[in-house]
């Protein structure tokens, strides 16, 4: 054709290909999980998106952050805690925790928890008891893009 253009589309993030970075808080064996930040800042997005894994047995503990997350439960089952609510979730359960509540996930099931946790905010704090490592802070801010 004369005169079009050839435009390459990017593809979007895939979660199940997504780079993830382990992470445990405090000195609790359980207590550590999987992360990505595939929607940020950095990718010049206003929201922000955390894909989470969390293996049997194992813990996301309480922690705050700055704005209200929504979670999509996309496989597994296990227990959320926001504030005084406990909800026991299997895949495709949703749950709020309003911001600056403590909330954390509890893997009770045979398989991994994949979550989805969708915020409205892109520069977002999120604040735990004991350090997260290999992070070394108890108060982790997502990336700026800047």
């Amino acid at each position: 054709m004369v005169g079009s253009t050839t435009t390459t589309i990017p593809a979007a993030p895939v979660l199940g290909e997504l780079e993830l970075v382990s992470f445990s808080v405090g000195d609790d064996p359980t207590a550590q999980g999987r992360l990505a930040l595939p929607i940020s800042a950095e990718t010049r997005s206003p929201n922000t998106l955390v894909y989470l894994e969390v293996d049997p047995g194992n813990r996301i503990p309480l922690h705050t952050h700055n704005a209200d997350e929504v979670f999509v439960l996309l496989e597994g089952t296990g227990v959320v805690t926001a504030g005084d609510e406990r909800w026991a979730m299997s895949a495709g359960s949703i749950a709020v925790a309003p911001a600056f509540v403590p909330h954390g996930w509890e893997n009770t099931g045979s398989e991994t928890l994949r979550i989805a946790g969708f915020f409205g905010a892109n520069v977002l704090t999120s604040e735990f008891e004991e350090p997260l490592a290999p992070f070394g802070v108890k108060t982790f801010v997502t990336p700026t893009g800047g």
